[in-house]
């Protein structure tokens, strides 16, 4: 706020006499003039009474006198009481308030008018500007934080329930939404993507090598090889002839079986084998064929349902936030960044993916003239409302200046602004006053007498 330094008060509005300085002003020195010129013209007056031209000169300087003093008293009034003159006399610090309160109107409804500031807005090309702005790097890196700064602070957060709720329902409905023949369709070619078939009846057939070369194996094929025998042949004549001749030794057939079995489970764990590739494409008709079959696809609609019923979803999801926030907390006060400490390829595949999507907003916001007008006609809307609002706080802003200003200091604030004509006002009741006292000698001594 600006101060002033305590000066002797002059005939005006509390400066000193004249300017700053301390000289006299060119109305003080008129009216001084014009006081000077009524004391020579009293004394010529006195002395030569019959001289006509004493009597002119007497008019003339005591009107110029009597118009410097009216002036001076009628702008002396304006700011404070001239002569200690009570009535109708320092005008601005008696009604500092109405002032003040006009002055807020003034700046509110003429040089922040809703016209001028949405003349002035129009004037500015907005899309250019944020096109310019948005295309420094800077720019990209720091709305790139704050969205990973957001993405943190989500996971930081107490209360969750409402994020855990949504997860929970999003998983259990993309768990319902799928169609089993289609789930089931994904589910193989997934598994023939990954290479998962080939390796499970590689490991499968491994197991199943490794089972059949034991002697328990064995005594079950001969048991088996045994009982057929018994069903096909009985009891009888034929039976105990072939036991006694030895034409079939079951022993031999049950090593004979289980070595051929060991050979074709070791050729299907062999990876690239005929074998193994021969198994893989009737195990995959065969899921397909089961993928087609109403029962099958019945029961794995029935394996969703009770999945999204039973499974702990949303315990474990709150879970899950639970554990993120206990490690974001702990890494965020060793000022280290969680995601790309504990999360290094998604963190940079999450930056990677925030780039590009930038750069693509970028691209439609310089392609796109649609876009464009949305954008302008959304920023329009966004600085007017700033503005009007802006147009409130400036009120505010200059009565809680004006307010705080000292009568003295208020004073001198208009002062200074029209000092140069206040004084002209001044030298012009001098002036004025002298031509109309002329006038009045002319009229009286040339037309009434």
């Amino acid at each position: 706020m600006r101060r002033y330094a305590a000066v002797p008060p002059c005939n005006a509005c509390g400066k000193d006499v004249g300017t700053v300085s301390g000289r006299y002003n060119k109305a003080d020195a008129v009216l001084f003039f014009s006081f000077i010129a009524f004391l020579i013209s009293l004394y010529a007056h006195l002395n030569f009474p019959a001289a006509l031209w004493a009597d002119a000169l007497l008019m003339v300087s005591e009107a110029a006198l009597v118009g410097g003093i009216a002036d001076w008293f009628a702008v002396t009034a304006l700011f404070r009481k001239p002569l200690g003159f009570p009535y109708h006399t320092a005008l601005l610090p008696r009604r500092r308030d109405s002032f003040i309160h006009a002055i807020i109107i003034m700046v509110q409804k003429e040089f922040f008018s809703r016209r001028k500031l949405f003349r002035h807005i129009e004037k500015i090309h907005l899309v250019p500007m944020l096109q310019e702005y948005l295309r420094r790097e800077e720019t990209e890196e720091q709305l790139i934080g704050t969205i990973l700064h957001f993405i943190r602070a989500s996971f930081l957060r107490k209360n969750n329930k409402k994020a855990i709720a949504f997860l929970s329902m999003r998983i259990k409905n993309l768990m319902m939404q799928e169609e089993p023949a289609f789930f089931l369709s994904k589910v193989e070619e997934f598994i023939q993507n990954n290479g998962w078939d080939q390796k499970a009846l590689s490991q499968f057939a491994s197991v199943l090598a490794k089972e059949i070369e034991k002697e328990e194996t064995r005594q079950s094929i001969y048991m088996a090889l045994e009982r057929v025998e018994q069903e096909k042949l009985g009891d009888g004549f034929l039976s105990r002839l072939l036991q006694l001749t030895n034409m079939v030794n079951l022993d031999e057939g049950a090593e004979l079986i289980q070595q051929h079995i060991h050979t074709a489970l070791t050729e299907i764990s062999r990876d690239g084998s005929d074998l193994q590739s021969n198994v893989l494409v009737l195990l995959r008709s065969c899921f397909s064929e089961m993928c087609r079959d109403d029962e099958i696809l019945l029961l794995v609609r029935e394996l969703q349902k009770r999945l999204s019923d039973e499974l702990p979803i949303e315990e474990t999801v709150a879970q899950l936030f639970h554990n993120m926030q206990r490690h974001l907390q702990k890494d965020l006060a060793g000022k280290v960044d969680p995601i790309e400490e504990h999360m290094p390829e998604v963190y940079h595949h999450l930056r990677m993916i925030l780039h590009l999507e930038y750069k693509h907003m970028l691209l439609l916001i310089e392609k796109k003239y649609e876009l464009q007008k949305i954008i302008t006609k959304v920023l329009y809307d966004l600085l007017a409302r700033s503005a009007l609002h802006a147009q409130t706080l400036v009120g505010v802003v200059v009565g809680n200046v004006l307010s705080r200003l000292t009568d003295e200091e208020l004073n001198r604030l208009i002062y200074d602004k029209v000092e140069q004509d206040f004084l002209w006002i001044r030298i012009n009741g001098s002036v004025i006053g002298a031509g109309l006292g002329l006038v009045l000698f002319i009229f009286i001594h040339l037309v009434i007498q």
